[in-house]
């Protein structure tokens, strides 16, 4: 272990935690077992991390990434028209928070020691709506579209507007942190679709 790179470790830590939370959720994993399955001892994770907290902020920002990466993927995908790739991210957005839900995302929001990840956080949905602006601008470029004069601004209406449907399903919208269960994210998709389909047939050439 001490002949191993540090960001290798760190990353395998990362990984083990990852598959932990996916499984039995963040708050039901321990640092020992996350140590157990890694073959070393807590103390060792504690090199890398100060503490589990920072440890579920890491493989957060993992996640995080690998959702944006795949939403650029379908912001450079040419293949389908730019109405078919704006409705592909709400079924992408969708399916990360169905499938890490164990991750309890919102939870660590509302956690003092988030705070730190707040630039992160920003920076990461200004990147998400700057691809949501680059799928319009492929829809006017294609002539799909109809040319708009700001499409950063339209597309951050729209991206507003999707996010801002999850508060019709909290029951303290104010904190914009709670868990939505399967069914109000099922819910939650058919709305934004509904939503985006209008927005989409307004943009689209006669």
């Amino acid at each position: 272990m001490h002949t191993e790179n540090k960001d290798e470790m760190r990353d395998r830590i990362i990984e083990a935690a990852l598959k932990r939370f996916t499984h039995f959720s963040a708050s039901k994993t321990t640092m020992n077992e996350i140590a157990e399955d890694l073959h070393c001892s807590k103390a060792s994770l504690y090199y890398y991390f100060p503490d589990k907290n920072a440890v579920h902020i890491a493989v957060l920002a993992k996640i995080g990434e690998s959702y944006l990466q795949t939403l650029e993927k379908e912001a450079n995908n040419s293949e389908v028209s730019a109405g078919e790739s704006l409705m592909n991210t709400i079924k992408i957005r969708n399916n990360f928070m169905t499938r890490f839900c164990r991750l309890e995302i919102f939870k660590l929001m509302r956690q003092a020691s988030f705070e730190a990840m707040n630039n992160e956080v920003k920076a990461a949905k200004k990147r998400e709506w700057d691809l949501m602006t680059r799928i319009i601008e492929r829809g006017i470029e294609s002539g799909e579209f109809v040319a708009v004069a700001d499409p950063q601004e339209l597309a951050g209406i729209l991206f507003h507007a999707l996010m801002g449907m999850r508060l019709a399903f909290m029951d303290h919208p104010q904190q914009f942190t709670e868990e939505l269960s399967d069914a109000q994210l099922a819910d939650l998709e058919m709305k934004q679709e509904l939503l985006l389909s209008i927005f989409v047939k307004g943009l689209k050439k006669n």
